[in-house]
């Protein structure tokens, strides 16, 4: 499982061919990255993700500087 961060977009995609894409919206609306990190979450779960992927999808949304608190 691959999960980064490309231009505004969080790209979530696995070796078997399962792969979706979310716009993140401005980095101070954390309404709306929690709704875009919560689909990704949900999405990589039901493709079979471990754990260590879960927290994957998280991390990089916060290496990316998009924070849930301040």
């Amino acid at each position: 499982m691959s999960a980064k961060v490309k231009g505004e977009n969080l790209d979530v995609s696995f070796a078997g061919g399962a792969s979706k894409s979310w716009p993140i919206p401005k980095r101070d609306d954390k309404i709306g990255i929690r709704r875009v990190r919560d689909a990704a979450v949900q999405f990589a779960e039901e493709n079979g993700a471990t754990i260590g992927q879960v927290f994957a999808v998280k991390k990089a949304l916060t290496d990316a500087g998009y924070h849930l608190v301040k």
